[in-house]
């Protein structure tokens, strides 16, 4: 299985292998994969300890076969690895804070090395530093041009990955912790995510549970609800100080079948149902062959990313700039208060005069201390008093203008955001050349590239067609065309439509004329649209569903882009569809 780790699962982790293999000697290195390490460690037994930075797949775990070589070169990472760290003695393994970082001290012939393990979805990396502090080399490397704040380059100094700013739990008490709960949006694991320390979805929803019987309450919480909350979170939490583990697996039953959907150093009470696991860190290996091969596709894609990540901040900046600009209504009323007080004023401006002043019950007869209220301007001498009124209010009609179009602009600038972003998300699926093509192609119909005369097109690569456990046929795109298609051609008014919620994915269908559509089915394609979207590193996704007559192509949208009303939701957790259904 292949589950997100969060910090609390990782101390169990590091508790666990500092009692397994701390004293060992290291026999090998390998490169499972182009951004995992597998580290082969004798300590009166052989253990096979992968560390991986893949961004789907990031991970701490022992495996129980034997890793082997899985990328065709070796990487300088994996040189260095040999060089410092095989023969060495493991002599440490911690966990700094509640971070979702492991450290691995080796002592050997060439001296004294860290290894360090950052767990973090896309943000993963694996990073070797000398004695200093200072990285030696990493599996990623991040120039200055892309982070200023934390440069990741052989020779430079080891930055920790920066504070999150939540607040720590221990400190917490009832009227801190409803504070901080209402200053968030969603329900109440969402909120506890964004605003404790160490708290991740699956944590969060587990605290809920033991506290309200829903582990996707909603806010707000009464009194007694709040202080159940309160003692579980600082409960659960507290086990990284206690060492007191008791690991177990999550399952989901999907009516005669039962799916393992977390794991987690605690009882997951919130699960359909769980199981007792007596090692943490076998529990959470993945099979060896689930391990992503080479990315034959890596200079292909890394340019056409380039460029989506580029118009992706572009128009955020922009859609940031509106929404600033529309909450400044009190420029407007300066600029025509300017253009009035210059004109109510004029009997007192001299030819050539630069500034005016006065007070602002002379303009608008107010009394007291608002009126006495000194204000100045700044006039342009070369211009009578008159042509100084009329540029402001020129300006205010320009001003207020522009403001009325403002709201035109920001839908157009937020809908070709969510455009660029599922984008973004088409070519992290893309895994041939027709899926890059077909981004491409999507680019240069959208303006964003120029189209090449002498590019010869592959065919472009058709929607999924899989069978559900009870045999429902299912639809899924998995790029905007495919999406155009699967939801506006392939389909009928009556059959079924999902879509991870919130966040840009493909477009599942459930054809209705399948008379086995159950709950296993839904449940499937549910687990499709969650795989298909952005949010497919997640241990559990919200995933809406609703008939496809109701939904709707976006007024002025891009291919793929749409609305819907009527919908339902589902939580479940991402499946790879070659792994879980009968592809057609």
């Amino acid at each position: 299985m292949t589950m997100s780790q969060d910090a609390l699962l990782l101390a169990a982790i590091c508790d666990e292998l500092s009692d397994l293999l701390v004293g060992g000697r290291v026999q090998r290195v390998v490169r499972p994969s182009e951004l995992s390490i597998g580290i082969e460690v004798y300590a009166g037994s052989r253990y096979q300890l992968l560390l991986d930075a893949e961004a789907d797949s990031a991970k701490v775990a022992l495996c129980e076969e034997r890793l082997r070589r899985g990328a065709e070169n070796a990487s300088p990472l994996q040189l260095l690895l040999r060089k410092y760290v095989e023969g060495a003695r493991l002599t440490g393994i911690s966990q700094p804070g509640l971070e979702r970082v492991l450290r691995f001290s080796f002592t050997g012939a060439e001296g004294s090395v860290e290894l360090v393990c950052e767990v973090m979805g896309r943000l993963s990396n694996l990073l070797l530093l000398d004695q200093a502090g200072l990285i030696l080399d990493s599996a990623k490397r991040v120039p200055a041009r892309i982070n200023r704040y934390r440069t990741v380059l052989p020779g430079h100094r080891y930055v920790p990955p920066p504070p999150q700013n939540k607040i720590a739990c221990a400190t917490l008490d009832l009227a801190a912790l409803n504070q901080a709960l209402e200053a968030q949006s969603g329900q109440v694991p969402r909120r506890l995510v964004s605003a404790i320390e160490g708290m991740s979805p699956l944590l969060a929803r587990e605290a809920c549970f033991r506290s309200t019987g829903n582990a996707e309450a909603r806010w707000p919480l009464d009194d007694a609800e709040l202080a159940r909350l309160l003692a579980e979170m600082k409960g659960l939490l507290s086990l990284a100080e206690m060492h007191e583990w008791a690991p177990s697996i999550g399952y989901q039953h999907c009516s005669d079948a039962r799916y393992a959907v977390a794991i987690a150093p605690y009882p997951l009470t919130h699960c359909d149902s769980w199981e007792p696991v007596a090692s943490v860190s076998a529990a959470a290996a993945t099979p060896l062959s689930a391990v992503r091969p080479r990315d034959a596709y890596a200079g292909a894609r890394a340019g056409i990313r380039a460029l989506i990540d580029g118009q992706v901040k572009r128009f955020s900046r922009r859609v940031a700039s509106l929404k600033r600009a529309a909450a400044e209504p009190e420029e407007l009323a300066d600029l025509q208060f300017r253009g009035e007080a210059i004109l109510a004023l004029a009997w007192s401006i001299q030819p050539g005069q630069e500034e005016l002043v006065f007070r602002r019950g002379d303009v608008t007869g107010e009394e007291g201390a608002s009126g006495d209220e000194e204000l100045r301007l700044t006039l342009d001498p070369t211009l009578s008093p008159a042509a100084n009124a009329q540029a402001a209010f020129q300006a205010y009609r320009k001003r207020q203008s522009a403001g009325e179009r403002i709201p035109t602009l920001l839908d157009e600038a937020r809908r070709e955001l969510a455009y660029l972003e599922q984008l973004q998300n088409d070519l992290s699926l893309a895994q041939d050349r027709p899926g890059l093509e077909a981004v491409r192609a999507a680019l240069q119909e959208a303006g964003y590239l120029r189209a090449a005369a002498s590019r010869v097109q592959p065919r472009a690569a058709a929607p999924l067609e899989l069978r559900g456990p009870n045999g429902a046929l299912v639809l899924a795109g998995r790029n905007s065309a495919q999406n155009e298609i699967v939801t506006f051609r392939m389909s009928e008014p009556r059959d079924l439509w999902l879509h991870a919620r919130g966040v840009s994915g493909g477009h599942v269908i459930v054809r209705s004329g399948t008379d086995a559509l159950n709950e296993r089915d839904l449940l499937f394609a549910a687990s499709v649209a969650a795989y298909y979207s952005r949010l497919r590193d997640e241990a559990t996704v919200a995933v809406d569903f609703t008939e496809r007559r109701h939904v709707r192509r976006m007024p002025g949208g891009r291919p793929g882009m749409v609305t819907y009303r009527n919908e339902r939701t589902l939580t479940v957790q991402p499946r790879d569809p070659s792994l879980q259904g009968e592809e057609g």
